[in-house]
């Protein structure tokens, strides 16, 4: 399904749960769906004020700003959302981005478990787009923390449609603005911003700039071998599908050994890279297959995963990223060189 070029279309931001917990069903049932279920079917407020007050009487322990601030992420979840908007959901399990149409009103929903009643129905555009294929001024925008927001800083009612249509063309095309650091995108106080993700994305840009193509195999060789393993990483071009081999012991001959492909591209791989590694591992007489790829990864492909669960692992640019920070003060002076990074604490705002 492709956008149609006519005028720019309302954007909404809408999640799946704090840590992602409905994302999966919202993909699978072609829907999205929020939370404060306590409220029941509310298809019949058509009065703000009314809803506010039936809101607070749910909530009677919330405080008056929380009440305004969620209240008014339910109403516009049932009332501004229109049939033809566009929705974006960044999804919290992988770095990928769904995108999709809405297609219906609000409805109440009690055939799909306890945890999802709340719903419009969606025509998904694109389920697995690489938060890379948009620049950090609107990942910015996307890092609110609020579960239903409008996007529409830094002109990206015309941006997002356009990166979608790139992504599906897979044709690298950035998005017409240069990009915007977090300290410049902080200077927009009306948005509480999720900074662990803005620095993920921020080190994930990075990690692609100074460790394009074969040396991103030099990145994941380092991890393994501050995990204890002996490596051997293959010279460009010729790896005969199999990119580092990996083992324990001194020499890499003791269990396990792992048979490890590493794809910088900016596509998520398919299942015809978990195939072809699951090949690999066997010819190889290896224990397990990684594929690590910064595009992440298709439906399919995690699905094909699932099914080898005891046989191969997907690492995205999430997991690349947390195996990098838990062994980051232990890697190589090149590598922290190549990556300099600093650890900050910040207080978490449990409020939202």
């Amino acid at each position: 399904m492709a956008i149609a070029p006519s005028k720019a279309k309302a954007i909404w931001l809408v999640r799946a749960g704090r840590y992602g917990d409905q994302e999966q069903t919202a993909l699978d049932n072609d829907i999205v769906t929020i939370g404060w279920n306590e409220l029941g079917d509310i298809s019949n407020y058509k009065n703000k004020e009314e809803f506010f007050t039936f809101f607070e009487k749910v909530y009677p322990n919330e405080k008056p700003k929380a009440i305004m601030n969620k209240a008014n992420q339910v109403w516009r979840f049932k009332n501004e959302i229109e049939s033809g908007d566009l929705v974006v959901l960044p999804l919290k399990q992988e770095p990928s981005i769904a995108v999709g149409e809405v297609m219906s009103d609000y409805e109440f929903n009690e055939n799909m478990g306890s945890d999802i009643i709340h719903t419009r129905r969606v025509k998904w555009i694109t389920k697995d787009m690489p938060r890379t294929s948009l620049n950090q001024d609107l990942l910015y925008s996307l890092g609110a923390f609020m579960t239903v927001c409008r996007i529409q800083r830094n002109d990206a009612e015309t941006r997002i449609p356009a990166a979608v249509q790139s992504y599906l063309g897979k044709v690298s095309s950035p998005s017409p603005q240069a990009p915007t650091t977090i300290e410049e995108s902080l200077d927009d106080k009306s948005v509480v911003a999720d900074l662990e993700t803005l620095g993920k994305d921020q080190i994930r840009s990075f990690i692609n700039q100074q460790f394009a193509g074969h040396r991103l195999q030099d990145l994941v060789s380092a991890i393994f071998e501050v995990e204890g393993y002996a490596t051997v990483v293959s010279p460009p071009g010729k790896g005969g599908g199999v990119d580092i081999l990996a083992g324990k012991g001194l020499l890499g001959l003791e269990e396990p050994r792992i048979c490890v492909q590493v794809k910088a591209t900016s596509t998520p791989s398919g299942i015809d890279v978990v195939n072809s590694l699951l090949g690999v591992v066997a010819s190889y007489g290896a224990s397990y297959g990684l594929i690590v790829s910064m595009g992440g990864f298709t439906q399919d492909a995690r699905k094909k995963a699932k099914e080898q669960f005891f046989k191969v692992r997907l690492w995205d640019s999430n997991d690349l990223i947390n195996a990098t920070l838990r062994n980051y003060h232990k890697l190589n002076d090149d590598i922290q060189a190549s990556l300099p990074l600093k650890q900050v604490w910040v207080v978490v705002d449990e409020g939202e």
